[in-house]
């Protein structure tokens, strides 16, 4: 039997959301008048920093997205059990997504 409950709806809504932030997210930074900081940087060293962290960071929002849709959608298709065991490994995939972005960000400042 389906699972309609609200909560459901919300977290396969902003798990959608996610998910379109991290495939647009150059698009809609150009819409709102900001530009990436990989053109923002003048020195090579900066931008190419830049650009992995911007790949990261899509990165990070799709993983987001999945999470919650997982916590959405995933309790009507997996057992409980389950769905619980894919979110804490979307949890530890975030968790290493932003200890890559430190490491890259803190290599750049170390080497100059």
């Amino acid at each position: 039997m389906p699972n309609n409950n609200p909560i459901t709806i919300l977290f396969s809504f902003i798990g959608v959301l996610f998910i379109l932030l991290a495939l647009l997210n150059k698009q809609l930074l150009r819409w709102i008048g900001l530009k990436p900081m990989s053109e923002v940087f003048t020195n090579p060293k900066f931008q190419r920093s830049a650009r992995t962290t911007e790949k990261l960071v899509q990165l990070f929002w799709a993983v987001f997205g999945a999470g919650f849709l997982v916590q959405g959608i995933g309790t009507q298709f997996l057992s409980s059990k389950l769905t619980y065991i894919v979110s804490i490994i979307v949890l530890g995939l975030i968790g290493l997504i932003i200890l890559a972005m430190f490491i890259v960000v803190f290599a750049n400042w170390k080497a100059e």
